[in-house]
């Protein structure tokens, strides 16, 4: 899932169910590596201690930092770098356009949704699992990237409705295998793509909340996919945000 279809993703419900909509039909990717642009930033976190990363907004410093745990810089998200702060108008803008070249009824209703959710702010982050991926084979077979990117709605119903409306519209898709349970979060749920024979690549996408946060996370590898290693990645990401929404 590209960066910029990632950000659409993690905006809310109508954008989500353009994505669903699409899973069955998106190319597979021949390939999974770390860009060359990638590889000598990773190789200096490699070194380096846990750091917070560009975002500086509230959310952003909510995000797990750069070498917590062995985790690096993973690949750009298009247009954005490693991490990134967004506006809520900036979110919302992305999503109108990620919704141009459908039906014009299904793009009508879609963006009626956009202006319910209220979205307030997003900041999103990427990560490779290992600091030896760019520059071992080895380690590059068994890592994944994730990214990860917390939204602040208005209120916590908001939330809890986008997270639960994504849980039921992956259920009903039938192409999505169920993942790994988070630890101590029993509302996150996760799903890995479909089971083809033919594709080198796995992905997995999980849909969480804690208080007003929405926590939306897409990781990728070659088969087969790292899911207990991703959900404990999530599980952390959520103890780091209070009930309430807030850093702890």
């Amino acid at each position: 899932m590209g960066g910029a279809l990632f950000v659409v993703f993690a905006g809310g419900v109508g954008a989500t169910a353009v994505v669903v909509d699409r899973a069955d039909r998106a190319p597979g990717v021949p390939d999974w590596a770390l860009p060359a642009s990638d590889r000598k930033t990773a190789d200096a976190d490699a070194d380096a201690p846990a750091q917070a990363g560009k975002s500086g907004s509230e959310l952003g410093r909510m995000l797990i930092p750069y070498g917590t745990d062995g985790y690096s810089r993973g690949p750009d998200i298009d247009g954005f770098g490693t991490d990134a702060d967004l506006t809520g108008d900036q979110v919302v803008a992305l999503r109108r356009e990620s919704l141009r070249g459908l039906p014009d009824d299904e793009r009508r209703k879609l963006e009626k949704g956009l202006g319910k959710e209220r979205i307030k702010g997003m900041a999103m982050r990427s990560y490779s699992s290992t600091d030896d991926a760019p520059v071992s084979n080895a380690a590059a077979a068994s890592a994944f990237t994730v990214q990860i990117a917390l939204s602040r709605m208005e209120s916590t119903r908001t939330v809890r409705r986008i997270s639960e409306f994504r849980v039921a519209l992956f259920d009903s898709v039938g192409i999505l295998r169920k993942g790994p349970e988070v630890k101590g979060h029993k509302d996150a749920r996760c799903f890995l793509g479909p089971d083809e024979k033919d594709e080198k690549l796995d992905m997995m996408v999980c849909s969480a909340y804690r208080g007003d946060v929405l926590v939306d996370v897409v990781a990728e590898s070659p088969k087969p996919m790292n899911a207990k290693g991703v959900a404990l990645l999530l599980s952390e990401q959520l103890d780091r945000i209070g009930a309430s929404g807030e850093s702890v």
